[in-house]
């Protein structure tokens, strides 16, 4: 069995420029979506801020008047990662700990205040050691064992300049570190006793020159000495100082670098990224320490397929003993299996930067028992689309999936994208509702589009529509009379395929062409219009469309056929699909 992988799951940011307070869950592997200027960057730098040691400015402080606040709850601090964490360390983390997670915070109140007045404070437990204070500030003997399991992040964006390709190197040398710290460590102490102040093997110049230096401020300064203090260096020191040149194959040319093009910066960012996912294989380092990687748009500047090499190295590594956390704008970087517990991150006047519910905690909201909500998640999970809008339109079948988007353009001169809608497409009607339900509790305006059938077979057992509507029982008397002139087969007064020389969906555009139907199926419509449901009042699109066929040979045709300078006088029903798409603009402004 695997052991529980140490993480932070959770950060509140206070205060941090466009975030007022904000909580963000986070998993190994977590996007971060949204427009720019969301303040996506700010909750990486609050991420950064908790587990490093730098002093934020005035910029970084929404109201200076108050501090900034980062809260982390971290898990998977089990027995396994405090028996290896050493016995010093562990008891200073135990009183602390709530089973096997953490809460620590850090409180800086003045901005450009000294690193070491920020306040570090621990949660204490009501069955913890210490009693009589939830909140303690701990010393520097715990800061260390908390260093030890969440080290300082690895940030890659634009502002950090070399530091990244530094960071990255050491990760990707750390295995050289091990192999020859030791012989190195050997070589450095012959060092230190030659540089070592008081020591007996001292350079006779590093002596010549604190005797001289401090002759000649003795008559300024009478009271006071100075020593040369010579650093040591360690491996470490050697590989964080390490640069990477850049060189023309075809001129031999060579520059640093921090001097290439950002294209090129971010390319080679990311082929470290990859060689260091491919060495870290197998590594299953995630019984001591987590290490955070925190990156801003991945994918900026790389082509397609460079960035779904990017996508599975950053997924790779979530996997072998880092935390992955990036921000972007492209869908590429979110497969269907990490939608459900990707953030979207909005920001408006009132709120400043906050975070819709993600999927996976709105399905748990909305569907109750465990193997709905895994349908639901595989249903929405598939159209990464919707985390990059902010208005969802839900269809039934693949012929408004494939036309509507060129349909809707050549009808109105925006597109879906223009109105940041995305077109979802669900396997059936079936789910509708609760479909509807889950992108609500997200707080993403959603409606959908459904064929007549829904309004009998689905809309009365979900709610919408009354099991006696008038308008319903009209309709169904109407299928009495179609079934007595003609081989259709009706179950519950309804027409269905088994047993039937007419499919049920002819039957249902066969009711919708009478004309005793037009009444009560336009109630009908107007009825599940006003709650965000649209309604195919002839049966189906291909009716409204002219549509011959559910294939994509028609369906291409049919798009090829939107381009021409006619193509409104073809349309069957011209004013209904104008209805659809005033319909559809209405949505995205929060209209009926």
């Amino acid at each position: 069995m695997q052991p529980q992988a140490l993480r932070l799951s959770r950060i509140t940011i206070s205060n941090l420029r466009s975030i007022q307070r904000e909580t963000f869950p986070l998993s190994d592997f977590t996007a971060l979506i949204g427009y720019n200027n969301a303040g996506k960057t700010n909750i990486l730098m609050g991420i950064r801020w908790l587990l490093a040691n730098f002093s934020l400015d005035i910029s970084y402080f929404d109201d200076p008047n108050h501090p900034v606040e980062a809260e982390g709850l971290f898990e998977g601090i089990t027995e396994q990662v405090l028996n290896r964490l050493g016995e010093e360390k562990a008891a200073e983390v135990e009183p602390f700990l709530s089973g096997t997670t953490l809460r620590v915070k850090k409180v800086q109140r003045i901005p450009g205040e000294l690193p070491g007045n920020i306040e570090f404070w621990a949660f204490c437990p009501p069955n913890g050691k210490r009693k009589g204070k939830d909140w303690v500030r701990v010393n520097d003997k715990f800061t260390a064992a908390f260093n030890r399991m969440f080290p300082e992040s690895i940030a890659i964006w634009d502002f950090e300049g070399n530091q990244a390709y530094t960071k990255l190197m050491h990760e990707i040398f750390k295995p050289l570190e091990r192999k020859f710290g030791g012989e190195l460590s050997q070589v450095i102490e012959q060092f230190t006793e030659l540089l070592s102040p008081g020591s007996d093997c001292q350079a006779e110049e590093i002596k010549a020159f604190d005797k001289e230096v401090n002759s000649a401020l003795r008559p300024l300064f009478p009271s006071v000495r100075v020593e040369l203090d010579i650093p040591v260096p360690t491996l470490e020191t050697f590989l964080k100082s390490a640069t990477i040149k850049v060189v023309d194959e075809d001129d031999g040319f060579e520059r640093d670098i921090s001097r290439m093009g950002a294209g090129s910066q971010r390319a080679i960012q990311m082929a470290l990224i990859r060689y260091l996912a491919e060495i870290k294989k197998h590594h299953n380092n995630h019984y001591l320490s987590r290490k955070l990687l925190l990156i801003d748009s991945p994918e900026l500047f790389l082509h397609p397929q460079a960035v779904e090499l990017v996508r599975v190295a950053l997924k790779n590594l979530s996997n072998e003993g880092y935390q992955v956390i990036f921000a972007t704008h492209s869908a590429q970087m979110v497969t269907s299996e990490d939608v459900s517990t990707s953030l979207l991150i909005r920001k408006n006047r009132e709120r400043g930067t906050f975070m819709r519910k993600r999927m996976e905690d709105a399905v748990r909201q909305v569907v109750k028992d465990a193997p709905s909500q895994l349908q639901m998640l595989f249903s929405l999970s598939n159209s990464n689309e919707l985390l990059f809008a902010d208005y969802v339109l839900l269809t039934e079948g693949k012929t408004e999936w494939r036309v509507l988007p060129a349909l809707f353009e050549r009808i109105t001169g925006q597109s879906f994208a223009l109105i940041k809608c995305a077109l979802v497409r669900q396997g059936g009607v079936s789910n509708t509702r609760k479909s509807m339900q889950v992108l609500s509790a997200m707080d993403i305006p959603v409606r959908a589009i459904v064929d007549l059938d829904y309004a009998f077979t689905t809309a009365t057992r979900d709610g919408f529509l009354s099991a006696n509507d008038p308008d319903i029982t009209e309709c169904r008397n109407l299928f009495r009379e179609l079934a007595c002139h003609n081989h259709l087969r009706l179950v519950n007064g309804l027409p269905v395929n088994k047993h039937s020389n007419i499919s049920a969906s002819t039957a249902y555009a066969m009711m919708a062409s009478m004309p005793e139907a037009e009444r009560p199926i336009r109630n009908i419509h107007n009825k599940l219009c006003e709650q965000g449901i649209w309604v195919w009042t002839r049966g189906a699109i291909e009716e409204h469309l002219g549509l011959n066929g559910k294939n994509e040979m028609v369906w291409r045709n049919f798009i090829e056929r939107s381009k021409s300078k006619n193509f409104v006088q073809t349309l069957p029903d011209y004013d209904g699909i104008e209805a659809l798409c005033q319909w559809i603009i209405n949505g995205s402004r929060g209209q009926f």
